[in-house]
């Protein structure tokens, strides 16, 4: 039997359009507040507001949940995190959506019972994620958006913990959580709520300098909306309980509309199961009308990627009938919807006027004063509901009085009026109640952990040519093997032992079913090599590994963030003897950290984007082979493209090096663990060259020349 009894879940990117999601018939909502949320530009509410959208959300009977999906530095979780959400948490609040694992590891320590929603940003990619997050406390994740309906269902067979999936609105071309080309081409982080969105941005294509991509297909970076209304029986089918709705940034009116006709299908399929299950055309030009980009297609559910998925003109934007507009706005948005609520009003002789609140299970009594006597007109049942019915802006409206006249009684309408104020306020007070709590008190973990006295020379490669070059250096001391290029074997192991380095498997930036399928088929073989540990880079990896290499050591690389000392504590306790800082953080901030300063990425061409969408495939065709590409932008700058046909995702690298030779002393007084050198693309001679400058600048102590071209990304500007 499925379960279809889902919830629909709206953005809200204001208080407005928050009321006009409950409105239209969301069961939920997601907000963020002025700190930590996803979407900085949002018009997001302050404290009081948010406080006052939190019990509109309660006294409808419905959910809210809180954003706090971004990367937190080392003094915002210590300083800010508790005392922001402790007035939420007390009130109520129903969860929040964490990006971070320190603010996850935080959150469950010092707000217990609250539900803790695993964001999108953390590429929950399979089984392997979703059962180490609940392990960790998540109550419930949110799938990457890349996934198909069979990997949702093998989630959901597999583990039991709610899941939520994106069902309508804009899509990153980028896995969520892994694109830092906003971050370093103008330092608006997407990690931080701050995305300039670079991908809606024009590019050429060019393969050796040829065009690839003529005439007006140059958005080849820019994703459709998506509408999966014709698949909701199959998404519901799949596992997913909760429906996300993405458009915090869009209007009160795009909320309600599309709110509204999600709630009319999902109902049809409550009232009528899946069996002769349609959308009518009017409601899917509907929600063409009310928004889409360039038309919509149906995301990652049945296809792995595509052309057909891109906008690759300039976008062409609906939502201009306005006629439609303003009916959702006089429907949802500028309407007040009130509680019914049931009122009993009792006037007698020598006794206090009493007003009894009800409505459902609840049901409050206020008194007034004492009524006086009649000297000349006595109030009558007309007077006294006309005084009681004003419920004004309140959120309530009588849908029934009975009033009980007794004697020859006068009352001022003065106290009729407080009468009736005082008891909603008692009777909205009783129907909250049941949402408050408090919180135990704040607890910050303690770190014990000595500095690193040693630096390491650490090197990734991706061919063979480089893997000789470090093997010849005696410096180098770790040496990351990439499998996306080459195939693990135990000549290299025994080689790279007999130089004296310890080798680690460096794991795909993805861990979905091509990943999975390779490691299956090789497991037994992996694990009678004797290598020295592995890289992990995502949270799915973090479980298959402990599970599969239990015996070898983790360095978790820079897209598991570890950008603030909870991080690393949790880190720690799963396995991890290592960690890469973050990319996103600048000298400073590394200082404020308490834990021993991570491996530091020293030299080398940077990821900005890991993508399910292939850019050689929309463009060309699918080759299933290494292709040399690159995207150049307004500016003329170009970036390499590399398609990892073996593991099925693009990489799209930054056009210069980050390079740290100017700033190594600076380096050096952080002690970390070690610097790495990553390796792509470079000659032989290329990487002999880079790994010597190096070895001068920090073992050495000389001052080398810096690489031109090349940038220090963030290490002296950072993020917002």
């Amino acid at each position: 039997m499925y379960n279809i009894d889902v919830e629909i879940l709206a953005p809200a990117g204001s208080f407005e359009s928050l009321k006009a999601a409950i409105n239209a018939g969301a069961d939920a909502v997601y907000i963020g507040g002025n700190k930590f949320g996803a979407r900085a530009y949002a018009d997001n509410p302050d404290e009081d507001k948010l406080l006052e959208a939190l019990d509109y959300v309660h006294l409808h009977n419905k959910k809210m949940y809180l954003t706090v999906n971004t990367l937190l530095k080392n003094d915002e979780l210590k300083d800010e995190l508790y005392e922001y959400l402790l007035p939420y948490y007390e009130r109520g609040l129903d969860a929040v959506i964490v990006q971070d694992l320190g603010v996850l590891s935080f959150i469950k320590a010092n707000f217990p019972g609250l539900d803790i929603h695993a964001s999108t940003q953390m590429v929950i990619a399979g089984c392997d994620g979703a059962k180490l997050l609940k392990k960790l406390g998540a109550t419930r994740i949110v799938t990457a958006r890349e996934l198909s309906l069979e990997e949702i269902k093998k989630i959901n067979d597999k583990c039991s913990i709610e899941i939520e999936s994106f069902i309508h609105g804009a899509l990153c071309y980028c896995y969520s959580g892994q694109c830092l080309m906003s971050s370093m081409f103008g330092g608006r982080s997407g990690n931080r709520g701050r995305c300039a969105q670079p991908c809606r941005l024009p590019y050429d294509v060019k393969r050796q300098g040829k065009l690839m991509n003529h005439g007006e297909d140059k958005y080849v970076l820019s994703p459709k909306d998506i509408c999966t209304i014709k698949l909701l029986p199959d998404i519901i089918k799949a596992g997913v309980y909760s429906l996300k709705i993405e458009g915090r940034m869009k209007s009160p009116e795009y909320t309600a509309g599309v709110v509204s006709i999600y709630r009319k299908y999902v109902d049809l399929i409550k009232e009528n199961g899946f069996d002769n299950y349609y959308v009518e055309d009017k409601d899917y030009k509907k929600l063409e009308q009310i928004y889409s980009r360039s038309g919509f297609n149906e995301g990652y559910y049945n296809q792995h990627n595509g052309r057909n998925m891109m906008t690759m003109k300039k976008p062409s934007y609906s939502g201009q009938n306005e006629e439609l507009i303003e009916q959702i706005h006089n429907e949802y948005v500028s309407v007040d919807k009130k509680i019914k609520v049931v009122g009993y009003i009792r006037i007698a002789e020598n006794e206090p006027i009493m007003l009894t609140v009800s409505s459902g299970e609840v049901s409050i009594t206020s008194y007034g004063n004492v009524p006086l006597e009649a000297l000349n007109k006595p109030v009558n049942e007309e007077n006294v509901l006309k005084q009681v019915n004003k419920t004004g802006n309140t959120p309530y409206e009588f849908e029934e009085i009975t009033v009980d006249i007794s004697g020859n009684v006068f009352v001022p309408v003065k106290e009729l009026n407080e009468l009736r104020r005082g008891a909603l306020e008692i009777f909205g007070s009783e129907l909250l109640k049941k949402y408050f709590r408090k919180a135990n008190g704040k607890y910050i973990s303690q770190y014990n952990y000595e500095d690193n006295e040693k630096l390491n020379i650490n090197c990734l490669v991706n061919n063979m040519n480089q893997l000789d070059v470090c093997l010849n250096d005696e410096n180098v001391d770790i040496v990351y093997f990439s499998i996306e290029n080459m195939d693990l074997t135990e000549d290299v192991v025994t080689k790279c032992h007999s130089k004296g380095k310890k080798l680690y498997i460096a794991m795909p930036y993805i861990f979905r079913k091509e990943a999975k399928a390779y490691f299956t088929k090789n497991i037994n073989f992996l694990k009678t090599l004797s290598v020295d540990g592995i890289l992990v880079r995502n949270v799915d990896e973090i479980n298959y590994v402990k599970e599969h290499f239990s015996e070898l050591p983790l360095v978790f690389d820079y897209y598991v963030y570890s950008m603030n000392d909870e991080a690393v504590k949790l880190g720690k306790e799963l396995g991890a003897i290592g960690y890469t800082e973050s990319l996103e953080l600048n000298y400073k901030e590394l200082d404020k950290k308490n834990v021993p300063c991570g491996e530091i990425v020293g030299y080398g061409y940077v990821p900005l984007m890991v993508t399910a969408g292939c850019v050689n495939k929309n463009i060309n065709s699918c080759s299933k082979k290494k292709e040399e590409l690159f995207i150049e932008d307004r500016y003329k700058t170009m970036f390499r493209v590399k398609n990892v046909c073996k593991f099925c995702y693009n990489l799209i690298y930054n056009s210069v090096p980050i390079s740290l030779l100017s700033v190594s002393k600076d380096v050096k007084k952080l002690k970390p663990a070690g610097v790495r050198l990553q390796f792509v693309d470079e000659s032989k001679e290329e990487t002999v060259d880079i790994i010597n400058k190096f070895v001068n600048a920090f073992i050495e102590n000389e001052n080398i020349e810096e690489i031109v071209p090349s940038t220090r990304g963030h290490f002296k500007r950072g993020i917002e």
